[in-house]
């Protein structure tokens, strides 16, 4: 058997000795493969115009976002004064402001020799962007610290001031064997925000690893910072962490979720995939929580790169109502979602930060009449013409707001309001006689006193929005004064003996007369305002008042004398509604707010 086994072996060997022999001893080995020749300038240029004329497009749509990448990979490609331009307008169109100021100042320096109206344009924008942009003063915190502001990657400690929009942002400084330094900062437009940093060593916490699943060398980000390259290891603090992984190109992963368990080891795999969207999430207030597909990436401003498809974004905040919506990404596109809160009425932040008070208002306000009805308004036509009703009103509040922004409160105030309706034509009826016509001129005048309650709901901080109705009565007092000329043609006065010829002439008169209607009224009212400071708002807005008749203002019936001669005066018979049944008025008003 032994002899068999090493027979069928020396077989084999010289088997296998023959195919070696077979071969040249001095073949040479196979050539490589040809590899791409470089590009050359023309063919970056060329790659550089193309993508400049496709933004050109996206740009006359008003599709800034899409424009925005579109001229940035331009400038990558080869840098031009048109791109860069058209870039800095992008961003200034898209409210990022702060980028927007950067790229035009990178347009002044980089491009010295602009032409005159690309300088006044660039001048002039950073003149207007100046006010609109603030900045962090960062101190304090561990050198070499990474600094977040809104999502973003703003540079490490120490730090120079950091250009941002003005407005609330929030600012996130990590540093590995430290605890997260976390603060939410209020900057205004054209001044510095000083936030002292500090940071506390990491003394509890639990370790992470990171592997890839095929075994390929990509960054780790971890809360948004880049940590180390795949497979990685570091000590983390107690809780949930964002981690993906990123190559170059659109390798990556989606955010993963890293729970991370004290003096434990957590391990977690991924696997790399084509990235082909890219999403930015820009939710409002600018310190909430974002998730997508589930995992929670961090707080503010989000940006990333995902699979193209459906994905589920979810914005969260304490004190607001959560908002979540579905959207499609597509691939090669860059999609910008802004997902504003609303505020939870009945949460206990609003409550402690805006705790029931009483409030005391006084508006001014202009008063129009585009429906004061009656029917010498009415039966103004042909060559009579009247002016529009306006007068003024003063009301003034005083009440109750619970912490949720609703309000009670008691109402009262005054208004007047004038009108005049000229060249009329009017029928009277003189007693005893024909009816006869005359032409009149009006002057009508209504006032009163007004006395109600109203409800209310004021909503916001910075802007807030006031929403009233009111409801009360109104005690008036509507005036007239009528001028105007009558044809009496020829009749006889039969009241006197023996009775006697009046001839025809043309007799003026006048009437006036005071009359005090009751009216009740709906007041609906919205206004925005301003604070001035803490507890001092002024508003502007505007409201509807409208009246309705309980007793109606007229003219009298038998009070327009007129004196035919010799023969004795006479009475021309007339009533007149003064304003119809609804009277609608809008005033425009002005305001002071008070919160004791």
């Amino acid at each position: 058997m032994n002899r068999l086994l090493i027979a069928v072996g020396s077989l084999l060997v010289s088997l296998a000795s023959g195919v070696a022999l077979a071969q040249p001893a001095d073949a040479p080995p196979a050539p490589p493969a040809p590899s791409a020749p470089p590009a050359t300038e023309t063919d970056t240029k060329a790659q550089a115009r193309a993508h400049f004329e496709k933004a050109i497009s996206l740009f006359e749509e008003e599709a800034w976002d899409a424009a925005l990448v579109e001229f940035q990979r331009s400038r990558e490609l080869y840098p031009t004064r048109a791109a860069t331009k058209n870039a800095a307008l992008c961003l200034r169109k898209l409210h990022r402001f702060d980028e927007a100021l950067d790229m035009f100042e990178t347009l002044l320096k980089s491009f010295p020799d602009l032409p005159a109206d690309d300088r006044a344009l660039a001048e002039r924008e950073i003149k207007a962007l100046s006010s609109l942009v603030g900045t962090l003063g960062l101190t304090g915190g561990e050198a070499g610290a990474s600094v977040v502001v809104d999502g973003r990657v703003r540079g490490t400690l120490p730090s120079a001031p950091v250009r941002v929009p003005a407005g609330t942002h929030f600012v996130r400084v990590t540093k590995e064997g430290f605890l997260p330094f976390e603060v939410q900062a209020e900057v205004v437009g054209g001044q510095s925000t000083a936030v002292a940093v500090t940071m506390r060593a990491l003394t509890q916490g639990g370790r992470l690893k990171v592997t890839e699943e095929s075994g390929k060398i990509v960054d780790v980000v971890v809360d948004g910072e880049v940590v180390g390259k795949t497979p990685w290891a570091g000590t983390l603090p107690v809780g949930d962490h964002v981690v993906f992984l990123r190559g170059e190109g659109n390798i990556g992963t989606q955010p993963a979720s890293a729970p991370v368990r004290l003096n434990q080891v957590t391990p977690l795999m991924l696997a790399v995939e084509a990235l082909d969207a890219v999403l930015r999430v820009e939710p409002a207030p600018a310190s909430a929580n974002v998730a997508i597909d589930g995992v929670v990436v961090g707080r503010g401003v989000w940006e990333g790169k995902l699979r193209a498809g459906a994905h589920k974004i979810e914005v969260a905040e304490e004190g607001f109502l959560p908002s979540s919506k579905q959207v499609v990404l597509t691939r090669d596109k860059r999609q910008v979602l802004a997902l504003p809160l609303e505020r939870d009425p009945d949460s206990a932040l609003w409550r402690a930060k805006n705790p029931a008070r009483f409030i005391f208002e006084l508006d001014g306000a202009g008063i129009f009449a585009p429906l004061l009805g009656g029917d010498i308004v009415t039966r103004c036509s042909g060559s009579c013409a009247k002016s529009p009703g306006i007068g003024f009103a003063a009301i003034g509040h005083a009440g109750y707001q619970f912490g949720s922004g609703l309000g009670f409160s008691v109402d009262a105030g005054y208004l007047m309001l004038g009108k005049t309706i000229t060249g009329r034509d009017l029928m009277l009826q003189p007693q005893g006689f024909a009816p006869v016509r005359s032409t009149a001129d009006d002057t009508l005048k209504l006032s009163g006193v007004l006395l109600g309650a109203s409800a209310q709901l004021h909503r916001g901080e910075r802007f807030p929005l006031t929403f009233r109705l009111g409801v009360g009565a109104m005690l008036g007092t509507a005036r007239y004064q009528r001028t105007g000329t009558a044809q009496i043609e020829d009749r006889y006065n039969e009241k006197v003996t023996p009775p006697r010829l009046i001839p025809a002439h043309r007799y003026s008169f006048t009437s006036s007369g005071t009359t005090s209607p009751k009216y009740l009224y709906a007041a609906p009212e919205v206004r925005v305002g301003l604070k001035l400071a803490e507890r001092l708002e002024l508003g502007i807005g505007v409201q509807a008042l409208v009246l309705f008749a309980i007793s109606q203002p007229k003219t009298k019936g038998r009070g327009i004398p007129i004196d035919p001669g010799a023969l004795g005066k006479m009475d021309l018979m007339t009533e007149e509604q003064l304003t119809g049944n609804t009277v609608v008025l809008l005033a425009p008003n002005l305001g002071l707010r008070y919160e004791l």
